[in-house]
């Protein structure tokens, strides 16, 4: 169910709903302030989107699903039903892409498509690029990974399966007012002469390994050295940090000098102690004892004190991507929070 909301802007987020003869409004609290501050910059976001983008932003509440998609020229508002089989399949979905098990993934894929992308496909026609604004509980939500019913398709054959990929390019980002503020910047605005950047890769692995309270990462050392020997046979200057040199400290005061940043270490989520969650650096105290100088925990206040010009910034962590919910804040996830301090490129992988 589609509707123009040019008209009913100041109504946008008073959904009332009608379910086995009872009236529910359903309030979407934690995104409500974000959304409305979309609608205010809509303008903004339609003046940067090229003719063949279409940007979705999706809240999703229990029962329900809601899309705002703008594209240059025209911005729709769809609302779809939510029931338990969207998210046993959402549920399923995200195990199958973990296990890699192809089994069901088609039909897994189809019944997401059916819910998320069906309701706008219309909206879509002669588009090529997919900006996705996934809410909280979409996050890490490959979208191209969706199957679109194609009875033409041999069936059970994996090759020919009409994935969304094949229609779009996808591209993700946290908020589209972020997006907006940064795609006005001056295209220069980030340019730096190659003497700005002591080093063209940076890894950072505090591996962990024999560290009390926590499992070691020996496959991070390999990962960040198999990156850093990658550029060195390009004749390119590297750094890469492990083991106990990887304190915290030495991160803030160095990450600014790197072309590209990867950091592959554990990620704290405390969702009762939001100040005591972030990157785990070799310094960690896992007993719960508080080291006044330097907890070993790189937390979202302190990234936004840092002084970064990097042109890539990649995490390898648990959950760094999950966005945490705070009173006057609906995009605070650490992908996010790297996006406003201006890094143009980002790209996040959750381990298990």
């Amino acid at each position: 169910m589609t509707y123009d909301i040019e008209n009913m802007r100041s109504n946008f987020f008073r959904i009332k709903l009608f379910l086995s003869g009872m009236s529910l409004f359903v309030l979407f609290c934690s995104v409500c302030a974000q959304e409305c501050h979309t609608i205010a910059h809509s303008e903004n976001i339609k003046q940067n989107l090229r003719p063949d983008e279409v940007m979705l932003e999706y809240s999703v509440s229990d029962s329900l699903v809601l899309v705002n998609a703008i594209t240059f020229d025209s911005t729709l508002y769809a609302s779809q039903s939510l029931n338990p089989l969207f998210w046993t399949s959402l549920k399923t979905f995200r195990k199958k892409l973990r296990s890699a098990d192809p089994n069901e993934f088609s039909i897994l894929g189809q019944v997401l498509y059916l819910y998320l992308v069906s309701p706008i496909k219309d909206f879509l026609s002669g588009k090529r690029r997919l900006i996705i604004i996934p809410d909280a509980r979409l996050s890490g939500l490959p979208f191209e990974a969706f199957v679109l019913n194609d009875d033409s398709a041999p069936p059970y054959n994996i090759c020919k399966i009409h994935y969304l990929i094949r229609d779009f390019e996808v591209v993700y980002h946290c908020s589209p007012v972020f997006w907006a503020n940064l795609s006005e910047r001056p295209e220069d605005e980030h340019a730096v002469s190659p003497g700005d950047h002591q080093f063209a890769f940076m890894g950072f692995s505090p591996v962990f390994a024999n560290y009390p309270g926590l499992s070691a990462l020996p496959g991070s050392e390999i990962e960040i050295s198999a990156i850093g020997s990658l550029f060195h046979d390009k004749g390119l200057s590297n750094l890469l940090v492990s083991g106990q040199n990887s304190g915290k400290e030495y991160f803030k005061s160095i990450a600014g000098r790197g072309k590209i940043v990867h950091l592959a270490t554990h990620y704290l989520h405390d969702s009762n102690k939001p100040g005591h969650e972030g990157f785990l650096f070799w310094g960690y105290d896992a007993s719960g004892k508080k080291n006044i100088q330097d907890e070993g925990i790189l937390s979202a206040d302190e990234i936004t004190k840092l002084q970064l010009q990097s042109d890539l910034i990649v995490l390898n962590t648990c959950s760094s991507g999950i966005e945490q919910i705070r009173s006057g804040d609906t995009t605070s996830s650490l992908p996010c929070i790297f996006v406003r301090q201006g890094r143009r490129m980002f790209y996040q992988r959750s381990g298990a």
